[in-house]
């Protein structure tokens, strides 16, 4: 029953879908537009460089996140492992 209305489903939005792409011909940009472009210059490298310290940041986060789990899991699996002794 689900998968008959997720079909339904699927198949509606895939035809409300086909209106929306409806591309037309080239359209010519005006002086002014075309100042405002940019080819990868100071803005791109500025936004690289953004990118690349938040993104070095969440992995030394998570990093240490993924070591303080092992270890509480080393900790455990050890202690529940290691034979008693009387």
């Amino acid at each position: 029953m689900s998968s008959k209305v997720i079909g339904l489903v699927a198949a509606v939005a895939l035809l409300a879908s086909v209106g929306i792409a409806n591309a037309k011909g080239p359209v010519t940009l005006t002086d002014g537009q075309l100042d405002k472009i940019t080819a990868g210059d100071a803005q791109t490298s500025a936004t690289l460089a953004a990118a690349t310290q938040q993104l070095n940041t969440l992995l030394a986060v998570n990093t240490q996140q993924l070591n303080n789990q092992l270890a509480f899991f080393n900790f455990f699996g050890t202690f529940f492992t290691t034979p008693l002794t009387p």
